[in-house]
């Protein structure tokens, strides 16, 4: 990290814009903050520490650490309002662990290059459907196995755990489908992240420990700074963007984010 004063004033404050933006965005469109906090904290570590290795991994490690508290939080807000399916947490858990599992290993196995082009390849995948997707609501309940719902949840376990993401983009749409309310479906997929990233961040920290060159203040691929700085604002501004949310519509912001992000991955993956 950097060793002046003034280098670290300007650290401190792109980190707390960073919490202040990813937690306001999160709540405003109910999405996670990871696929914000990881092409931002990418970007700020190659910026402030550029001789820093695995950045990557310490950017997508870092955002699993975030997601945890932050969705711990929201599940517990929501889980007071009844809005917690425990059922459905408890019935996709291990498989979830299993796909977190197997897409931990997966990114640490790799090198940071390939681990970049792969996220910014399937964040723009995750654009291309906000943009043209609307806001899931309800729909007649359908019969979806056991064995389907399973196999979707180690899906999302990989998916999120490779791209440090709470997972919300592919569960509450398909929670919706299944016929469960949106508020319900919210507050599910809340505390399905989670599941996610409990073993997600355990897994980063552990295949991070012996690595050379990391970022100060890493313990494994989860940068406790970083965490430390901007969980409060995301925290304090996610509750903004939820009032915020009920006003406005949310089909136009999740198209205007969606170009927004595909600007940022695509300046990701030419960098």
């Amino acid at each position: 990290m950097p060793t002046d004063i003034t280098s670290h004033a300007s650290l401190l404050l792109t980190l707390l814009a960073v919490g202040a933006v990813g937690g306001f965005l999160s709540g405003l469109l109910g999405v996670g903050g990871g696929i914000i906090f990881v092409p931002a904290l990418y970007f700020i570590l190659t910026s402030f520490v550029p001789e820093a290795g695995h950045v990557m991994h310490v950017a997508i490690g870092t955002s699993t650490a975030l997601i945890l508290v932050t969705s711990a939080s929201s599940a517990y807000w929501h889980n007071k309002k009844g809005a917690v399916d425990f059922a459905i947490v408890k019935s996709w858990s291990l498989s979830i662990v299993l796909g977190v599992v197997v897409g931990t290993y997966l990114a640490s196995a790799v090198n940071g290059h390939f681990l970049k082009q792969l996220f910014s390849g399937l964040m723009l995948l995750i654009c291309i459907y906000m943009a043209l997707s609307k806001e899931p609501s309800a729909h007649t309940a359908r019969r979806v196995s056991a064995a389907v719902q399973k196999s979707f949840a180690a899906f999302v376990g990989f998916i999120s755990a490779l791209l440090g993401v709470g997972g919300a983009t592919l569960n509450i749409p398909f929670m919706t489908y299944m016929g469960m309310s949106m508020p319900k479906a919210v507050g599910t997929g809340s505390a399905l992240a989670v599941v996610i990233s409990v073993p997600a961040m355990a897994g980063y920290i552990i295949s991070g420990l012996h690595e050379p060159q990391l970022p100060p203040y890493s313990l494994g691929y989860v940068n406790w700074l970083a965490l430390i700085v901007i969980l409060p604002v995301s925290m304090l501004l996610s509750r903004a963007g939820v009032h915020v949310s009920h006003k406005l519509s949310r089909n136009i912001l999740r198209r205007i984010f969606a170009v927004v992000l595909a600007i940022v991955t695509i300046r990701m993956l030419t960098s």
